[in-house]
């Protein structure tokens, strides 16, 4: 089903389609490229290469969630404890073509930002097959590469850059699967569902979505009484199945975590969690994203609404509620039919079901992380793929997708959003630029990547010393085993964690806590510099180096560096046992 757009008003065509028809000879979709396309293509260039230059001027290391990712990187599994193997794998990938330092380690992920803008715009054509639908797709790519969730999310190596990416291509493959009913767009669905879940498992959300478009959204066929929507499951199943066989061989750690970090009610909670979180959507779309899109959209049905009133007089309340949500279907196309569209007819799909489609994507994923930060806290990246459906809204109010492409815009609008979302992000990650050394550690966004070089540059002579080459490198925590195996991946230490209890709470303590095994020696690295509890365990304590790297004019980054000789086990009684301390000499033998 297409939409011309050579006039003013659209022309419906192939308004009752057969299931699973043919494309008729002669329909073309609208043409992508073209000087708007090379313009967004350089923009989006422009501002993946000034990310890379953000990256490089500010001097950060990676955040620890990255260099546990490049640590996975190393010893690729089907699955982690945390996160399925998507991550893993393209970590890999980035740092087999681009080597291991910071940049090569983000660099692949970040590009997944562009391409997702990119694939907003194929998304928008589907939604609106016009000239002016593709053109909207043009605008919601740059909003979105301006937005500051991008701005912000875009530094770092992350499961949400896949994930936005196979969200985006779901739900433009789910909507050619529903309009079409035709298996190759289904299986590609169930393709973008399965990556998109191997990547973070939020991507189970898309759910709600899909059973809703299978319902909801006109096309050949509805529900699930057909092959389409069990194709996609199915490829969606095949593509997730090792990850399931890897949880299930090892206890299922991945869905308990999952379940932990949403269940957790000792993180606090309540409406304040909840108006924060909603908050936090706002900013990371950016305010004046949102003000653009409210305002646009009450004086855009305003005008609509009288327009249809002098058109066509007297209208049931059902007409007037569908002209308020099809902006952009004219005034005068309603008055010259006089009846409303069928629901069949490519135009109802074009005005009516790609905007409930959008609001389908976006508010289901929103509801579940309000009432998860109500309950136990959210954090504010874990409703990110609501902010595809989002922008998409956002860019039909800035340019309207089914008009005449010499229909006025309100470009000034759209100038304004770009300019403040990149000025509110420049202003956030250049704010130590800006105010120097003194500008407290809370108002710097990269502070935590900040330090760890320096500070394992000034450990390095000591790890290399002939005494102590070699040995494994302990650590107390999830944090220092990331940044430790990362920064001295060029000593080809082996890491392991501090775990007296035997528990299984991260990766590190599930497959590389210490051995209890008396008589180990290794080199200990600690943010404390007094671990008693486990200097306490072992025979020989030497302190070698203390180590204080300022990150800000209140904050430092400390590292405490031991060695640590002869290992008395985790327990008087493993000492004991392992080392004959507890057999006594026999006193009942017969003189």
């Amino acid at each position: 089903m297409r939409i011309s757009n050579s006039a003013s008003t659209p022309v419906v065509r192939n308004c009752s389609p057969p299931p699973s028809a043919p494309k008729p000879s002669g329909q073309r979709w609208p043409r992508i490229w073209g000087p708007r396309f090379f313009k967004l293509a350089g923009f989006a260039a422009a501002l993946f290469c000034y990310r890379l230059w953000v990256i490089h001027h500010s001097g950060i290391s990676l955040f620890f969630d990255e260099a546990q990712y490049w640590d996975w990187s190393r010893h690729l599994d089907w699955g982690f404890y945390s996160k399925p193997p998507l991550i893993a794998g393209l970590t890999w990938l980035s740092t087999a073509i681009f080597g291991n330092g910071v940049i090569g380690v983000k660099l692949l992920t970040i590009l997944l930002y562009p391409i997702t803008a990119l694939a907003m715009v194929g998304l928008a054509r589907s939604l609106w097959p016009t000239s002016s639908g593709v053109r909207t797709g043009m605008v919601a790519a740059a909003v979105f590469l301006t937005l500051p969730m991008t701005g912000i999310l875009g530094l770092a190596n992350s499961t949400d850059a896949p994930l936005l990416l196979c969200w985006t291509l779901a739900a433009w493959a789910l909507w050619r699967a529903q309009v079409t009913n035709r298996l190759p767009y289904w299986a590609a669905f169930g393709a973008s569902l399965g990556l998109g879940m191997m990547s973070k498992y939020t991507m189970a959300a898309f759910a709600v979505s899909a059973v809703w478009a299978i319902f909801a959204i006109p096309g050949p066929k509805r529900g699930l009484l057909r092959a389409g929507p069990w194709l996609a499951a199915l490829v969606a199943l095949v593509i997730l199945a090792p990850n399931l066989i890897w949880n299930a061989q090892h206890g299922y750690p991945t869905l308990q975590h999952t379940v932990e970090i949403t269940t957790d009610s000792q993180r606090g909670g309540g409406v304040g969690k909840a108006l924060e979180f909603l908050l936090g959507q706002i900013v990371m779309l950016g305010p004046l994203t949102v003000i653009a899109g409210v305002l646009l959209w009450r004086t855009q049905l305003k005008q609509r609404l009288n327009q249809v009133a002098l058109n066509s007089g007297l209208m049931g309340a059902s007409t007037i509620w569908r002209s308020s949500i099809q902006p952009s279907l004219t005034p005068e196309e309603m008055a010259r039919t006089g009846q409303p569209v069928a629901k069949q007819s490519a135009l109802y799909l074009a005005s009516v079901s790609s905007f409930r489609y959008l609001w389908a994507l976006s508010l289901p994923l929103q509801l579940i992380a309000v009432a998860q930060a109500f309950r136990a806290d959210a954090h504010v990246n874990w409703a990110a793929p609501s902010m595809v459906g989002f922008t998409l809204l956002i860019a039909s109010r800035l340019s309207l997708p089914l008009v005449s492409m010499s229909a006025p815009r309100p470009t000034r609008w759209f100038t304004a959003v770009l300019a403040v979302n990149l000025l509110l992000t420049g202003a956030v990650l250049h704010a130590r630029d800006m105010a120097g050394d003194k500008l407290p550690s809370k108002f710097d966004i990269l502070v935590r990547m900040r330090g760890w070089q320096e500070a394992f540059a000034q450990l390095q002579p000591d790890l290399q010393h002939p005494v102590v080459r070699g040995l494994p490198v302990l650590t107390d925590s999830r944090l220092l085993i990331t940044e430790s195996a990362y920064h001295l991946r060029d000593l080809n230490v082996q890491t392991v964690i501090w775990n007296p209890k035997g528990t299984a709470h991260n990766h590190y303590e599930m497959t590389r806590s210490l051995p209890n095994k008396v008589g180990q020696d290794v080199l200990l690295i600690s943010d404390d510099p007094q671990p008693t509890a486990i200097l306490n365990r072992f025979a020989i304590v030497k302190p070698l180096r203390d180590i204080k790297v300022a990150t800000g004019p209140d904050r430092h980054l400390a590292l405490h560096l031991f060695f640590l000789r002869g290992f008395l086990g985790y327990d008087e009684s493993t000492y004991q046992e392992q080392s004959g301390a507890g057999i006594l000499p026999r006193d009942d033998v017969p003189h």
